[in-house]
């Protein structure tokens, strides 16, 4: 699997703080069966400067030399997580932020937390007409968004891929309406990616193989592998991503039990 949301690189942000805990997270990672993650740090966070790309990539650099070392079977590419704002598209033409792995045209953006100002859609708008291509981080978790699934499908419409959180899929790891969002964009087939956003080896860990379980039990391994593996890769190598090849044999083909199965996993997910 390959993981393109991830805080694995050490104090920066507010993932995990010590080196030794990021390479607990990779082996970790590791032996659920991710062989890729991004790292994708916050660029802005408390009081510190702002991280720049220069030190995005030294300190990927620093972190897979280690993970090698230990001979952890796992690679880091740099990325980050980029605040939706007005001058994102300047930003990144300047090179001042940085797309996923470093030299593609994929940007993890993420959303405002509790205002969608009326000029958000258009920044969007304007990266895919430039040619970027754009993963929405974590919709889910945002009110803005759990109130109004419509502009999702707006912003889908547009071409921007939504990415869901690992633990919003699993039973008890997230809010009812965390949970009830996520699968509520899955049955709307409206999910490009799933990622963990993994931030610590404890409370927010990579919980990519028990996510890559629940979605292969609900929506088939077809999709399962498309989410955790096909379209990150081909997001990370350039390549078009079509929401409708992803669930072309989705959940409108599948058997009664399966969307039964469904049923219960959303229910026991809304009730964590």
């Amino acid at each position: 699997m390959i993981d393109l949301h991830t805080h694995i690189l050490p104090g920066v942000d507010d993932g995990v703080q010590r080196v030794e805990d990021a390479l607990l997270m990779a082996e970790d990672a590791a032996e659920q069966g991710v062989t890729l993650m991004v790292a994708t740090p916050h660029l802005f966070w408390g009081e510190r400067n702002a991280l720049s790309v220069a030190q995005i990539r030294e300190g990927v650099a620093q972190l897979n030399a280690l993970i090698e070392a230990k001979g952890i079977p796992l690679k880091v590419l740099p990325g980050c997580e980029i605040p939706l704002s007005a001058d994102l598209l300047a930003r990144l033409e300047r090179g001042e932020w940085m797309p996923l792995g470093g030299e593609t045209r994929t940007v993890l953006v993420e959303p405002p937390w509790h205002e969608w100002h009326a000029w958000s859609a258009e920044v969007l708008h304007s990266l895919i007409e430039s040619g970027w291509t754009v993963v929405l981080a974590h919709p889910e978790r945002h009110s803005i968004f759990q109130r109004n699934l419509a502009l999702l499908e707006e912003l889908v419409a547009m071409n921007v891929h939504l990415q869901a959180t690992a633990s919003s899929l699993i039973p008890g790891r997230s809010s009812p309406k965390t949970a009830r969002c996520a699968y509520d964009l899955l049955e709307r087939q409206l999910v490009s990616v799933v990622a963990s956003d993994c931030h610590d080896v404890t409370g927010r860990r990579c919980d990519m193989r028990e996510a890559y379980q629940t979605l292969q039990r609900a929506f088939g391994q077809r999709i399962a592998k498309m989410l955790t593996t096909t379209v990150p890769q081909a997001l990370l190598r350039g390549e078009k991503v079509d929401l409708a090849q992803i669930w072309q044999k989705g959940a409108t083909d599948e058997s009664r039990w399966k969307r039964f199965l469904r049923a219960v996993l959303r229910r026991e997910t809304d009730d964590g």
